[in-house]
């Protein structure tokens, strides 16, 4: 079995990540995608502007048409921050050890990877499927991947290409041209502009209801 986690704060969910999760799945001819909202995010200083709940609630809404989406509250119980080790282990743990797990992430967070828990540890539990987004600087790789890994990444060029027979254990796809930012539509739900082509209707609809983001921070 070969699964998919794309996990973040969802703050919030975008068509940006929709996207993201439906090319890994024909990418890595994945069975599905688990989107699992972060409840306290290790990287976050200042913690999320939505809930919990609004934020899960917003992820459910997303991919309510998408039927190998799956929307996750896996790290919702547990205490402390929310770290990527500890949710692979307990999607293994759920679905059996020999399950594949594909962890989807950007570029810019996959610049930071060596500042993660346990970060050494993650080749041998997962593969990662990594997407470069317009204005990352791949040329930064070698300055802030540990050589291990370095090594270990393997590029893809063809938007139609399968990653199934690569052999690596890090698959970078350079052309994901979606550029949307939870922190932009933030930004513009709080200037009072229209995000409605940024977002999922459903999820568009669930702010708009909720009065989200608006006489907020951003």
């Amino acid at each position: 079995m070969r699964i998919g986690l794309l996990g973040g704060t969802f703050d919030p969910v975008h068509c940006g990540h929709i996207e993201l999760a439906v090319l890994a799945l024909r990418l890595a001819e994945l069975e599905v995608v688990y989107l699992v909202t972060a409840p306290i995010p290790p990287h976050k200083v200042q913690g999320t502007e939505a809930s919990y709940p609004d934020r899960h609630a917003m992820v459910s809404l997303a991919v309510m048409n998408q039927s190998k989406l799956i929307p996750s509250s896996l790290e919702y119980n547990r205490c402390g921050k929310s770290y990527s080790i500890d949710t692979i282990q307990q999607l293994k743990k759920l679905f059996g050890q020999s399950t594949e797990v594909f962890f989807i992430m950007g570029l810019d967070s996959f610049f930071d990877i060596a500042c993660w828990k346990d970060f050494n540890l993650l080749p041998e539990l997962c593969r990662f499927l990594i997407f470069s987004r317009p204005g990352s600087q791949q040329s930064q790789l070698e300055l802030k991947i540990p050589k291990d890994f370095l090594n270990d990444i393997y590029v893809v060029k063809d938007k139609n290409e399968s990653v199934l027979q690569v052999s690596h254990r890090f698959v970078l796809y350079q052309n994901f041209s979606n550029s949307l930012s939870s922190t932009d539509i933030r930004k513009r739900i709080w200037e009072g502009k229209d995000v409605s082509e940024q977002l999922p209707p459903a999820v568009n609809e669930y702010i708009t209801k909720n009065c989200l983001y608006r006489g907020m921070s951003i």
